[in-house]
């Protein structure tokens, strides 16, 4: 036998399937501590101070983590530098296409306006202004993914998410859906203490 069939490999541990995505919304109240914080696992429904996003584009979604790795420190007496390679900073981004682009959604991806139903019109209809904010929202952002063959949920809750809307693009035409390429700036919460989880914590349902 060779290396090959002496690899085990575990099935339960591989995920591929669906992801719902979410915003905290004004009655957000606490980061959670649960999957249950977030989503019902039985009916699916996402828990009340969340906002839905809606449906993405077929290449899902990315999370990323960076560091930026320190040159160390030369001396005269060793060849090789000390601490090269240790993390002076983190950073993470998260990436999708949200494909539902309605002005709720713009909202949340332009940091535009609150959103507000215009009434006494000919048509019903609703406005969100897009101005030039001087500061970002900072909203939580969960991703929530179950297997297909498993059933078995993971939920990734990060605590700070602003937009990073320069280059954004809102490509509206006839042949293809008008699809909104979302990026968001992952940052850290400078009150939590280091190895709790600054970024966010990730939850996965045990079988």
């Amino acid at each position: 036998m060779g290396l090959a069939e002496n690899i085990t490999v575990t099935r339960n541990n591989i995920y591929r399937g669906t992801c719902q995505v979410a915003v905290s919304n004004a009655s957000y109240s606490s980061f959670p501590g649960e999957i249950e914080s977030v989503i019902n696992p039985t009916t699916y429904a996402i828990a009340a101070g969340y906002t839905p996003l809606g449906g993405t584009s077929e290449d899902g979604v990315v999370i990323r983590r960076s560091a930026e790795l320190s040159e160390g420190i030369s001396i005269d007496q060793r060849r090789t530098n000390l601490d090269e390679g240790e993390p002076d900073s983190w950073g993470m981004e998260a990436e999708l296409t949200l494909m539902e682009t309605d002005l709720d959604n713009l909202a949340i991806a332009w940091e535009g306006g609150t959103v507000v139903d215009i009434t006494g019109s000919q048509i019903n209809q609703k406005m969100m202004p897009i101005s030039a904010p001087g500061t970002f929202t900072e909203k939580v952002f969960i991703v929530v993914q179950e297997d297909v063959k498993t059933g078995r949920l993971r939920v990734a809750a990060m605590r700070k998410a602003t937009p990073m809307v320069d280059g954004s693009e809102l490509n509206m035409q006839k042949s293809s859906a008008t699809g909104l390429a979302l990026k968001l700036k992952l940052k850290a919460d400078e009150d939590i203490a280091e190895h709790h989880g600054a970024f966010g914590k990730m939850f996965e349902e045990t079988l």
